[in-house]
């Protein structure tokens, strides 16, 4: 699904409920940029998550179908800032014209979006009361998305109300490449109906009333003509086909018949000559009944250039040599039209001819192009400008790859960039400054965290002998202490000053076994630290300490922000690792009080020890973690 859904949607949100509630909902879905690209093409679920998110943080009493309806009209609302509202507008003098049209329109929007997947609508039976319509899409659950957008276009550009009947839960089929649905639209149709009426020769006329068509009783006489033979029809349309039931053909125009010389195209089963290039549907009699008033395109195989050229001499028709073994087709546009009276459909359509070279590829001269179907202005046209559009083309696929690098290069950016700042400061704490949020609102309360502090001991005596070889060394217990981090979740790093390294347990995600997660942590540091001191062969030593309780946590100031902790759990921590001993992992009795209950690790007392500003304390080492056995 292209981003212009999403565009218009959240323009016409951002509108009518403010930013925050729309980066509130893409939040909720995971969508972690706050704009979209009209070109680029996003989950065809990220609609229907956006709706769900919208029930709770709208509020507004809506279902999740109303907000789909919402989201349809919205795409109509915000129409005209694209360009589609002069286009909606000449779709149809009628509401029931423009649901026959609604597969043109999107034929137009193909252009702009290559990769469009759009459904498929038209018309199945019509009354004064409204019209039933099919609806074919790859996707399910979207009918009140498609309700919102006709609702909208009724009222703006017809001036109808319009109301769906009810639609099933379940689509009627899911068949032939997506969903089918029946829905019955309920608006005022008399008008259409009056001047189908007056086509059919009754006594009435249309008047102009503002902006819209409507029919009023007149007394016309209209002169009655003979029936028009079918050997004139077909010279008028020299392309047409006419088949039953059965769809074998029983008559053709005479040009088509002409380029079937090398076999006889009368009598052929419809789907052994043809298949149905637009709408996608299987060559049936049921399918084809319904494709009236729809703009239908056949694929018609003629032979390959090798039996041509053989034709050639006989009937010196194509004077050209063979090139490839590739068939020939004839594509056709036009529509289908059932006709009472010979119990078949007739297809009145024609060529589609872009230059001269397709007019010689299969055959054909300009005189055989009917008059009334502007082929023949088509296919100069076509010739005069073929090679500036082929550079156009080229040009706009070349911007096109440029676009999509640019794009791909913008997500990798935006992913370092996110890498870099997550590493600062806590991905929920970033998301909210990232919405507009005041960083000091990100300060909250903590009642109970743990706080370590790692101190690289014997940093003078490298520095002493060289400083590079001391930044170095640092360098590499840091990122060994980072590698465990990176795989204990609950456990955040806050920040590396000189040589003393913080993690924090318990914030800013909330978790009750932040003592224990520290305690594997810390652990975990010193067997990695005596580890690493062996590769590399320099003594490094490191003292840790840790104390638990409340603390406040939150970003301050604008330049160089930082996620920082603050209150005197912070300050006993930072006591806790000045009076241990290298290799030593120092606790004091609140935390060794939260963990004494627990017979996973090994505890040793290490007494009473005068503790700057805090006078004596009991404090305890840290041995070991052994692990209960498993039952």
């Amino acid at each position: 699904m292209y981003g212009i859904i999403f565009v218009t949607v959240g323009s016409v949100i951002q509108t009518e409920y403010g930013n925050d509630v729309w980066f509130s909902l893409l939040d909720r879905v995971g969508y972690r940029n706050t704009t979209f690209c009209t070109h680029s093409i996003y989950p065809d679920d990220l609609v229907m998550k956006l709706a769900n998110a919208a029930v709770t943080i709208i509020a507004n009493g809506w279902t999740v179908q109303d907000f789909l309806a919402y989201f349809g009209r919205c795409f109509i609302r915000a129409a005209g800032t694209f360009g589609y509202e002069k286009l909606i507008k000449r779709c149809g003098r009628f509401f029931c014209d423009f649901l026959s049209a609604i597969d043109t329109v999107h034929l137009h929007m193909k252009y702009r979006y290559p990769k469009m997947d759009h459904p498929f609508i038209y018309v199945l039976e019509e009354d004064a009361e409204g019209a039933l319509i099919h609806y074919r899409t790859s996707r399910c659950g979207f009918p009140p998305f498609l309700y919102g957008l006709l609702r909208q276009v009724a009222a703006d550009f017809y001036g109808l109300q319009l109301s769906m009947g009810h639609v099933p839960d379940e689509p009627c089929g899911n068949n032939e490449g997506g969903y089918k649905y029946q829905i019955r639209l309920n608006f005022d149709n008399g008008d259409y109906m009056a001047c189908k009426a007056i086509e059919r020769g009754a006594s009435m006329t249309l008047v102009r009333k503002a902006n819209f068509l409507t029919s009023t009783t007149a007394n016309i006489q209209q002169e009655s003509l003979p029936q028009l033979s079918s050997s004139i029809l077909l010279q008028l349309f020299p392309f047409c086909l006419i088949f039953r039931s059965d769809l074998k053909i029983i008559a053709a125009g005479h040009q088509l018949k002409q380029m079937f010389l090398w076999r006889m195209l009368i009598g052929q089963i419809l789907p052994d000559v043809a298949r149905l290039r637009r709408p996608r549907l299987n060559l049936t009699w049921d399918n084809l009944v319904t494709l009236q008033r729809v703009a239908c395109e056949l694929e018609i195989m003629l032979s390959n250039n090798t039996e041509e050229y053989q034709l050639s001499k006989i009937y010196k028709t194509v004077p050209d040599e063979p090139k490839y073994e590739q068939p020939l087709r004839l594509f056709l546009r036009g529509e289908m039209r059932y006709v009472k009276d010979w119990q078949a459909i007739i297809y009145l359509c024609n060529p589609l001819i872009n230059n001269i070279d397709d007019l010689s590829e299969v055959g054909l001269a300009l005189s055989d192009l009917s008059l009334h179907g502007h082929g023949r202005e088509l296919v100069m046209t076509g010739q005069q400008h073929s090679s500036r559009l082929e550079d156009l083309y080229e040009r706009a696929e070349e911007k096109a790859k440029e676009l999509q690098v640019t794009h791909e290069l913008l997500d990798e950016w935006k992913r370092r960039g996110d890498e870099l700042l997550y590493s600062m400061i806590p991905e929920s704490i970033a998301e909210s400054l990232r919405r507009g949020k005041e960083p000091v609102d990100t300060c909250e309360v903590f009642e109970c965290i743990t706080v370590s502090f790692v101190e690289m001991t014997n940093i003078e005596d490298i520095m002493i002998k060289s400083a590079l070889e001391a930044v170095s060394c640092m360098n590499s217990v840091f990122s060994a202490l980072d590698k465990i981090v990176d795989h204990q979740p609950n456990v955040y790093k806050v920040e590396t000053i000189g040589n003393v390294y913080m993690v924090v347990g318990g914030a800013p995600t909330r978790c009750e076994s932040h003592v224990k997660d520290i305690f594997l942590v810390a652990l975990e540091f010193r067997d990695a630290i005596n580890e690493l001191s062996t590769k590399v062969g320099i003594p490094v030593e490191i003292r840790i300490g840790i104390h638990s309780g409340p603390a406040v946590a939150g970003v301050l100031g604008r330049k160089m922000p930082r996620y920082c902790f603050f209150g005197d759990t912070i300050n006993t921590a930072a006591r806790m690792q000045t009076t241990s001993l290298p290799g030593k992992i120092h606790i004091s009795s609140t935390v060794y009080n939260l963990m004494q209950c627990s017979a996973e690790f090994l505890f040793e007392k290490r007494g009473t020890v005068m503790i700057k500003g805090k006078g004596e304390m009991k404090t305890y080492w840290l041995l070991q973690y052994q692990p209960l056995p498993y039952r």
